[in-house]
């Protein structure tokens, strides 16, 4: 039935009721914010079945059952749903869940109830999970968001507002170690190049120097062969003809 064709009270409750048993259904902000639903709240019969609506949309197992008496009974099917939809509220809040833990929230009794109920969750698409039997944890890599109330809005404002700001500090930590780091590899760039020119400037002048050398070795053995005695005494024995 759409909530467009709801024209009673009893109409309006049915349609609550087909949304808690509906096992594709786990959002029902919708229907809190409908008038049709909202006019319920005003009557003392009706009122707890918007009670249920709450809780079933914001709230958990343990929320009902502090208030259980005062409000219309659940169906096995409903009270497993509500089971799913506080697991989830606890994926939310913990990425690690302990086995012990969910026991005590969803009211199990042993570790096979609290890996059966993972298990479905995770065909259902409410969640994506790990299950590590040995230390008896439940690991949690995503999970669907349960519906908002409009008074945590605000704070769920704030605390994306706090996330961009951590984003944009990242950011910017970053764009500086990328120029630094680019600057600093323009600098080895600069310094390897320096050190090349200098390098070959170097074994330039060591070329250079060592032919000039070579040159200054040819004229010193001469200048010794011209002053040594065999050379003396042949000049007297020739006249200086030689």
């Amino acid at each position: 039935m759409s909530l467009k064709t709801v024209s009673t009270k009893a109409d309006a409750l049915s349609v609550i009721q087909k949304a808690l048993d509906d096992e594709e259904i786990y959002h029902f902000g919708r229907l809190l914010e409908s008038p049709v639903i909202s006019k319920l709240n005003v009557s003392d019969e009706f009122k707890g079945y918007v009670r249920l609506l709450e809780i079933f949309s914001f709230e958990t197992l343990g929320d009902y059952r502090k208030c259980q008496d005062q409000l219309p009974r659940l169906s096995e099917r409903q009270v497993e749903k509500l089971k799913q939809l506080t697991l989830v509220s606890l994926a939310v809040d913990s990425k690690v869940i302990s086995y012990e833990n969910l026991m005590k929230e969803l009211e199990f009794n042993s570790e096979q109830q609290v890996e059966d109920m993972v298990i479905d969750a995770i065909y259902k698409n409410l969640l994506s999970a790990k299950l590590d039997q040995q230390r008896q944890l439940i690991e949690v890599d995503y999970v669907v968001g349960r519906d908002v109330r409009k008074g945590d809005l605000q704070k769920i404002h704030s605390m994306l507002s706090e996330w961009v700001t951590v984003c944009e500090d990242v950011m910017d930590d970053l764009t500086y170690n990328i120029e630094k780091a680019n600057s600093d590899a323009v600098s080895r760039r600069t310094d390897e190049r320096e050190f090349t020119l200098t390098l070959q400037e170097l074994r330039t002048r060591h070329a250079v120097a060592s032919a000039t050398g070579g040159n200054q070795g040819n004229i010193a053995r001469t200048d010794s062969q011209f002053s040594s005695s065999e050379y003396r005494d042949e000049q007297k024995r020739t006249g200086g003809r030689f």
